[in-house]
């Protein structure tokens, strides 16, 4: 199963400040994550643009970097529901359009309505709540 992770308004409050992770917000994303041993990250925020990979995989601890996998590529802007479209573009061109999937995300305007979204609320970042809808969306994803 992938998870395609954005960070603002996720594990950075948008009151906070810029390029840095809340502490509890990375820990609840963490606590979320750690007990699934094959599920594989994506990062789709767009610190992507400004990082490399290994910098991306620093920000979080080592148990979890290595589940980072890589980054959705960067497609035209301006385009409807862009998330979406570079995620798909991401599961195209590694022929894994079936495997299963969920984003977490705090923009629903990135995405189509009816997908496997875990819309953050952008003030709170990934709190405890956050914690219980994720495992809500990963049953309903292997199932």
């Amino acid at each position: 199963m992938y998870v395609f992770l954005d960070f603002d308004g996720v594990l950075r409050r948008l009151t906070s400040e810029p390029s840095r992770f809340e502490s509890d917000c990375l820990k609840n994303f963490e606590s979320a994550i750690r007990p699934l041993p094959n599920v594989k990250i994506v990062i789709s925020s767009t610190w992507r643009l400004a990082m490399s990979l290994n910098e991306l995989r620093r920000l979080f601890s080592t148990e979890i970097a290595e589940k980072i996998v890589g980054v959705t590529p960067t497609l035209s802007k301006h385009v409807t529901h862009e998330r979406y479209k570079e995620i798909q573009a991401y599961l195209k061109k590694r022929n894994i359009e079936n495997e299963g999937w969920v984003a977490i995300d705090d923009d629903p305007e990135h995405y189509p309505k009816g997908l496997s979204v875990l819309f953050t609320d952008p003030n709170e970042g990934f709190d405890v709540e956050c914690v219980t809808q994720f495992w809500k969306h990963v049953v309903k994803e292997i199932q």
